[in-house]
């Protein structure tokens, strides 16, 4: 049912016979109309009726909501239970988001763009009962999964397409051996470059964290890594186990920096260090890197200044 003014117009007389009634794909437009005639009439015995008859889904996609209708849909949320709410593109007064959080326990599965989830993020810090305003947004937004393996292994934090300031990352660490992160290359490196702090236990536990969130794969291809850096990934390897793939391919290496890397590689079981500015001067070093750890899968070498490669093709873990 798209956009028919005729029942939009007539929502009050279909009131009454909503538990006779099953839409299919109602328009947003129709569903505010009929939340809003609702909290007018304050008839919150029609509620349950309303529901079922749009399959238990609250779709408002899209729409320009104004305090009235907020107050709409909070009053139909207070008189549910389990429903699944759209809110994709939708605007929403700033000062309605903190009421929307707190009536999510309502919800069984919330969809927002990533401008009104930041919103309810910043919400979740604000609230007097952060705990569970947090929970209730994760679980909504989570939703179901259709692979149990994915249930298991909890949520995931996905900061790619955004940028995030050092002290905004810093409040991070502390949560992330919960999550799955997905990040850009950028945020990754800010986050390697942080591990690093005055305390040694602290540090431990970043490099702990971080690496946990990655499941154990690191990607910073195409990243110019610098003397800090790499200072910053030797000491995340060193207090780390979980970390057995790391790549570093495209990122400028020289043979110095992977000097300040190479006490800590030996853990990497598969490395990527081709198309980099290694040369000769490191065969020693990446040979011995290989024999003092069995485990080590592969590195791969090629697109590098190395021109002697006698020693490196008769061991098949290294590709150059």
């Amino acid at each position: 049912m798209r956009k028919n003014l005729f029942l939009q117009e007539n929502i009050t007389r279909l009131l009454p016979y909503l538990d006779r009634i099953v839409f299919e794909r109602p328009c947003p437009s129709f569903v505010l109309t009929a939340i809003r005639e609702i909290y007018k009439a304050r008839a919150s015995s029609i509620i349950p009726s309303l529901l079922r008859s749009l399959d238990h889904v609250i779709n408002l996609t899209c729409r320009e909501m104004s305090p009235m209708d907020c107050a709409a849909l909070l009053y139909t949320l207070a008189h549910s239970d389990g429903v699944k709410l759209n809110l994709l593109w939708a605007s929403i007064p700033a000062w309605n988001t903190q009421s929307i959080l707190l009536n999510l326990d309502k919800v069984s599965q919330l969809s927002v763009d990533r401008n009104l989830l930041l919103r309810l993020v910043h919400g979740c810090a604000a609230s007097d009962a952060q705990q569970g305003a947090a929970e209730s947004l994760l679980r909504t937004t989570a939703g179901p999964s259709p692979h149990p393996e994915t249930q298991q292994t909890g949520t995931q934090l996905i900061l790619q397409d955004c940028e995030v300031q050092d002290s905004g990352l810093d409040l991070l660490f502390p949560v992330l051996h919960k999550v799955k992160l997905r990040a850009s290359k950028a945020v990754l490196l800010q986050l390697v470059s942080l591990v690093p702090v005055n305390s040694e236990w602290d540090t431990v536990g970043r490099a702990v964290s971080l690496c946990k969130a990655l499941e154990g794969e690191l990607d910073l291809s195409y990243s110019s890594l610098d003397q800090r850096a790499c200072a910053a990934l030797a000491l995340m390897l060193d207090f780390s186990e979980e970390l057995t793939e790391l790549d570093l391919s495209h990122c400028q290496l020289t043979d110095q920096l992977l000097l300040t890397l190479s006490a800590q590689l030996h853990k990497v079981q598969v490395l990527d260090l081709s198309h980099n500015n290694i040369t000769d001067a490191s065969t020693d070093l990446l040979l011995q890197l290989v024999s003092i750890n069995p485990s080590i899968h592969t590195v791969q070498l090629f697109g590098n200044k190395i021109v002697e490669r006698t020693s490196f093709v008769k061991d098949k873990k290294f590709e150059i």
